[in-house]
């Protein structure tokens, strides 16, 4: 009996699996110059961005790096770009700066170099020991700052008044421990634990507060990144549908506050544009969707969906045999000045 059970597990088992392959969402596989990009943005970029980096058709791959630069501008208006030369900057200084098995930039020290700039004190006991005054009552530190008493190589390092927007002063101490002597130092400080607050998701990584924004500039940032996170989430859905000769649906799922409306006599208004086009293996195009959609909301309806989705529920009318299939996706905001395009590939 046990064993009829242990097949049919395994049975179960195989079969999920054989399931998950059938409907597994690939990518193509990226160019080498977008995987050098993706890691050498790994520290700023946010996963909004890289998901929908992945996502784009590889000829519209150019056109997202150079607008990641642009959105990280804090001057548009002039010739350079002081955030992108900073960044840069940084990951060759902490190449110098930083020796051991790995690259400098990709070490604990080199991440938080790059992020928060250079310490105000840089506290180093390359032979172990506590690394802080003496006189400190041990009760006061916090975990990573007791852990540091042991007799491995240690550096402190301090930031006074780190982010600038604190009305209050705000010192900073990162204490990094090598924990195997190979001049690696990891960082043993949880940032959670020692800076107030969260920093807001929608700005992203700390490098933001390299400049100072005044509250205008701080608007434009904000829709800046709002318009660039213009995306969708979506899914494959097998379904048959004999009568329109359909076995596989798209269901697409927009969130209504990534979406830029126009307001008129208290309307909040958006036209939407769809393009859906499938490709066999061999590129042949088998099936093509086009359509406008018109979202009014009242605000009351506004301020109670904005958490929701909007949602469409697409039959593609071409029965799929076995094999991949690419499906490019076009979702155009004409009234708020947006667009999101993916190349898409699915297994059947």
């Amino acid at each position: 009996m046990r064993y009829k059970i242990l097949i049919f597990f395994t049975i179960f088992i195989v079969l999920f699996i054989l399931n998950r392959c059938a409907t597994f969402k690939t990518y193509e596989e990226l160019d080498p110059k977008s995987k050098e990009f993706l890691s050498t943005v790994r520290y700023i970029i946010t996963s909004e961005e890289e998901k929908i980096f992945k996502e784009l058709p590889p000829s519209e791959r150019p056109k997202f790096i150079e607008d990641f630069w642009a959105r990280r501008d804090p001057t548009p208006g002039t010739l350079k770009n002081e955030f992108k030369e900073t960044y840069f900057r940084r990951i060759e200084e902490a190449n110098q700066l930083f020796r051991g098995a790995r690259p400098g930039w990709l070490q604990d020290r080199g991440r938080i170099y790059i992020l928060f700039g250079p310490p105000d004190e840089r506290i180093t006991n390359p032979m172990g020991g506590r690394p802080i005054d003496a006189y400190v009552d041990p009760q006061q530190m916090v975990e990573s700052e007791r852990y540091a008493r042991g007799e491995k190589p240690t550096e402190i390092w301090v930031y006074y008044n780190l982010f600038s927007s604190f009305q209050r002063p705000h010192i900073v101490r990162l204490v990094f421990v090598d924990e195997y002597g190979t001049g690696d130092y990891k960082l043993a400080t949880n940032i959670e634990e020692v800076i107030a607050g969260k920093i807001p998701t929608f700005i992203g990584p700390n490098l933001w507060f390299l400049h100072e924004y005044n509250k205008e500039e701080a608007i434009r940032i904000q829709q800046q990144m709002r318009k660039a996170l213009f995306d969708f989430n979506w899914q494959f859905i097998p379904q048959k549908n004999k009568e329109l000769n359909s076995n596989l649906l798209i269901r697409i799922e927009m969130p209504y506050e990534k979406i830029i409306y126009m307001v008129e006599d208290n309307y909040y208004k958006a036209k939407l544009n769809l393009l859906i086009e499938v490709k066999d293996e061999k590129n042949n195009k088998i099936w093509s969707f086009l359509k406008d959609y018109e979202l009014i909301l009242t605000k009351r309806e506004f301020d109670k969906r904005k958490q929701e989705s909007w949602v469409l529920e697409i039959p593609i009318k071409y029965w799929f045999g076995k094999g991949i299939y690419s499906f490019y996706i076009s979702l155009r905001n004409i009234s708020g000045d947006q667009e999101v395009k993916k190349l898409l590939y699915h297994k059947i």
